[in-house]
């Protein structure tokens, strides 16, 4: 036990520094890598699998109630006891006339003595019929172990869209760190455009000062992006089971990949069939609907066949030899009835029922936000197509009144606020098309995970 329990820590320790050093070779990580290396070490889904794992025992337990027990003991030892008195009934005669035997009370005194004392016993019980409560047992654990696959195909789905989540938030802030270091350097070539100005006076000191502010709320716009970039770097590390400080490159998804347009209707028909969370509170269901079975069974009898041959001496050859002695056995028919146990079994009924009653409401209340989960989805979706669209033009917009503010300002027909207005315009339309683009693709990763295809 102890051998296989430092093996165990060695292959993960292993395993830490292996995912640990992939994105430190200088090849980023895929989407599909991260996802590789969360499913390997994820710390929710490890423990998804163990429970599932545990729920496989507890069938194998079940099943032991409707197969033989069979017991085997072997004593050997010696009994030792002191002198004692005590008092008695002793035969002092018989009587003349009827011939029973007489007795007398009389104080007896007897020596203390040792003696070996050898023993060997096997017995035997095998279950007849008990109402089916056995099997509603075997049943019971399978629902439940079914219940305990889906939760872990659950918690598998849930790793994986996490890790879509956190792959396309870090690239999101990477994206938008360049958008803030795109409008500091504009910022700073406008303050050296501006200051150049002043110097042979064709502007004000106050715009010097204007712009130098917005150089600095630039820079703490660029302080707080560079935030959080190491934040959402840090939590796609953990949702792949690695130290959050972990050096971390990924690659880039410069296009979107193909979504295929759903209705609602067939999101919501999809997710019945193959949503793991409703299949598991549908198992879940059926587990408390076998143990209301199982809970009346509790007040039926049950029979089963009990044997047994048991052999002893004081002498230890005579215990394993001579087997036509110092021997007995018995065999017969058990019934048992439990007639009070405190109201345990009236209990054990109305809680298997109020746990039918959870796992029907959970159904419905999982299949309820998967409709808002599909919904938001959608949305989201569709406004990608119409921000895109819209966007592309702002976009365009955005530069071009950058471009004519400076040069209407430099000719001494603008003022400093139309360039600040327009840059800020210009950071403002960069930052929403990056948002949407990679909230779409999030969003679609929410529609296939609430669809429960998300490993298609």
């Amino acid at each position: 036990m102890i051998m296989k329990q430092k093996l165990a820590l060695l292959c993960g320790a292993l395993l830490a520094l292996a995912t640990a050093g992939w994105a430190q070779n200088g090849k980023p990580m895929t989407l599909q890598e991260c996802i590789t290396v969360a499913l390997r070490g994820n710390s929710t889904l490890l423990n998804a699998e163990r429970r599932y794992r545990v729920a496989g025992t507890d069938v194998q337990r079940a099943r032991a109630g409707v197969l033989p027990a069979m017991d085997l003991s072997l004593s050997s030892g010696r009994f030792r006891q002191g002198s004692r008195t005590r008092l008695g009934d002793v035969l002092v005669g018989f009587d003349p006339v009827t011939g029973q035997a007489v007795y007398e009370r009389r104080t007896l005194t007897q020596a203390g003595f040792s003696t070996p004392d050898h023993s060997a016993q096997i017995s035997l019980s095998v279950p007849l019929f008990d109402f089916g409560a056995n099997w509603n047992r075997i049943r019971q654990a399978g629902a439940a172990e079914d219940a305990s696959a889906k939760s872990y195909a659950a918690a598998r789905q849930n790793t994986i869209l996490t890790v879509h989540q956190r792959y396309f938030g870090y690239l999101k802030e990477r994206q938008l760190l360049a958008v803030y270091e795109d409008a500091v350097k504009l910022s700073e070539e406008q303050l050296k455009r501006t200051e150049s100005m002043y110097e042979i006076g064709s502007v004000a000191q106050g715009d010097v000062f204007r712009q130098r502010t917005q150089l600095g709320n630039d820079r703490i716009n660029l302080i707080t992006q560079q935030n959080a970039v190491r934040n959402a770097r840090s939590l796609l590390n953990v949702a792949m089971g690695r130290p959050p400080e972990a050096e971390l490159e990924i690659v880039d998804m410069e296009t979107l990949p193909e979504a295929r347009e759903y209705t609602l209707e067939e999101v919501l028909k999809v997710a019945v069939d193959k949503n793991p969370d409703l299949q598991r509170y549908k198992f879940q269901m059926r587990s408390a609907a076998i143990g209301k079975s199982l809970a009346r069974s509790a007040f039926l009898p049950s029979f089963s066949f009990s044997g047994g041959y048991r052999r002893s001496h004081n002498e230890f050859e005579r215990v394993y030899s001579g087997f036509d002695k110092n021997w007995n056995a018995s065999a017969g028919i058990d019934m048992r009835l439990n007639l009070f146990n405190g109201f345990s079994d009236k209990a054990t009924l109305e809680r298997e029922s109020l746990n039918y009653r959870i796992a029907e409401e959970d159904y419905t209340d999982r299949l309820r936000n998967i409709r808002l989960e599909a919904e938001q989805a959608l949305l989201s979706l569709q406004a990608w197509k119409e921000i895109t669209a819209i966007n592309s033009d702002n976009l365009n917009s955005a530069q071009e009144d950058l471009r004519l503010a400076q040069e209407r300002y430099r000719v001494g027909a603008g003022t400093l606020l139309d360039i600040i207005n327009a840059q800020t315009n210009l950071t403002r339309a960069r930052g929403t098309l990056v948002r949407a683009k990679y909230d779409s693709m999030i969003a679609y990763a929410q529609l296939k995970n609430s669809m429960g295809t998300l490993e298609e």
